[in-house]
């Protein structure tokens, strides 16, 4: 029997956003659950679409990885684009770093499926704002200052912190509250504190690279060369991209031969994430035990801390970008590990400052934290100054003012 038009559904438009609201969506997956954990079919299950419906606008996850990328990027590059003044400037870097959603936690953790083409192409545009933000940093800089480019990556750090992890005090005072705290590191990073002009930085060509992993002399223990070799491979070239083979190939031996030593490239995660926090936390110990008082304390702290992660940039690009790839069970003690630490900064920062909350508090530990967790990670800042520079300029963010409300 024929049907007229009448009898036909309505044929639904296409909504002329869609092409964004893909984009947004990916972003945020790719945030939560990694390139890797994410399939096409899930973003357009998320969308309330069918998947062929995304390549219409996407022909590959690769290509939507890229897209995104890409578009937090131009944020930046718009912000920054024809202002030459660090004032005028803050409000809408503060605002793109809103808008990119998570750029660091992406780029860090998923970057190693780019082709080394889009990498190139990518990081340095990265590049060029960094350098763009450090040119206004500079102006109005004391000789003898935290080199510029050092202060600027400090700021993304601060400003990207909210994708790893949300900041504890109310969404309504989180963009007062990351203001601050960059304001404080610009500041900081302006001020003459006896630092060489920027000391002997590394060379694009000698960044960090995984060759990094077999450098110099291994433990006799082939479970501690499998263990620092695999974290440094897995830091610089993602989780992913890492194999068993490789990790055996790195340290002369078969890569089945790694299971008599580790069961899973996931173990490796864990027995790495729970290394460095077992070194923390007796550094902690040692620190309470030696200090006459809390700002004491939390200076020895913020000291050790920053030479820490400067020696082991690797383990903390782990523990901040692959942690996710955890069980349910090794997720839930690293949660619970990474608190308790985090609240023994909190209740020195309380007694240092009585007029905070606790999660204004709590709020500027991790936008510190963040901070050296940032600049230690740039190849091109890693010079014998930096952790001296990373130490000074998270200080600045444990003292930044928190500005009140107005009614």
């Amino acid at each position: 029997m024929m049907t007229t038009g009448v009898d036909r559904p309505a044929r639904r438009s296409r909504p002329k956003d869609r092409k964004q609201r893909i984009l947004e969506t990916a972003a945020d997956m790719f945030r939560d659950h990694g390139y890797h954990g994410v399939g096409m079919s899930d973003i357009a299950g998320n969308l309330g679409i069918v998947p062929s419906a995304l390549y219409r606008h996407y022909r590959s996850k690769h290509d939507l990885l890229v897209a995104v990328l890409d578009a937090a990027l131009a944020r930046y590059e718009r912000a920054v684009e024809g202002v030459d003044d660090w004032e005028t400037a803050t409000d809408r870097i503060a605002q793109a770093a809103l808008d990119a959603r998570a750029f660091d936690l992406v780029w860090s953790r998923d970057s190693g499926n780019l082709s080394p083409v889009e990498y190139d192409q990518l990081f340095q545009r990265l590049r060029g704002v960094g350098r763009r933000v450090a040119a206004m940093i500079e102006v109005g800089s004391e000789a003898g200052c935290v080199p510029s480019r050092t202060t600027a990556w400090a700021v993304f750090a601060a400003l990207d912190w909210p994708g790893h992890r949300p900041l504890a005090v109310p969404a309504a005072d989180q963009r007062r509250t990351l203001a601050s705290a960059v304001d404080a590191i610009v500041v900081a990073g302006r001020l003459g504190v006896g630092h060489p002009s920027g000391g002997e930085a590394m060379s694009p060509a000698d960044a960090l690279s995984a060759s990094d992993a077999m450098g110099g002399l291994r433990p006799a223990s082939r479970r501690e060369a499998l263990l620092g070799t695999a974290i440094t491979m897995f830091a610089v070239r993602g989780y992913q991209t890492v194999s068993l083979d490789d990790i055996g190939d790195a340290v002369g031996i078969a890569g089945p031969s790694v299971y008599n030593h580790f069961a899973s490239k996931r173990e490796i995660v864990a027995s790495g994430v729970s290394r460095a926090f077992e070194a923390l936390w007796l550094t902690l110990g040692q620190v309470l035990r030696s200090a006459s008082e809390p700002r004491q304390a939390l200076d020895d702290l913020t000291d050790h801390y920053a030479r820490f992660a400067y020696d082991h940039w690797d383990l903390i690009t782990v523990c901040l970008s692959h942690s996710g790839i955890l069980d349910d069970t090794a997720r839930t003690v690293l949660e619970r590990t990474y608190v308790d630490y985090v609240g023994e900064w909190r209740r020195l920062e309380m007694e240092c400052r009585p007029e905070l909350s606790p999660d204004e508090a709590q709020a500027l530990v991790h936008l510190a934290l963040a901070v050296i967790n940032g600049v230690v990670r740039i190849p091109t800042l890693r010079n014998p100054d930096l952790p001296e520079a990373a130490r000074h300029l998270a200080r600045a963010v444990l003292e930044a003012p928190i500005i009140p409300v107005a009614h």
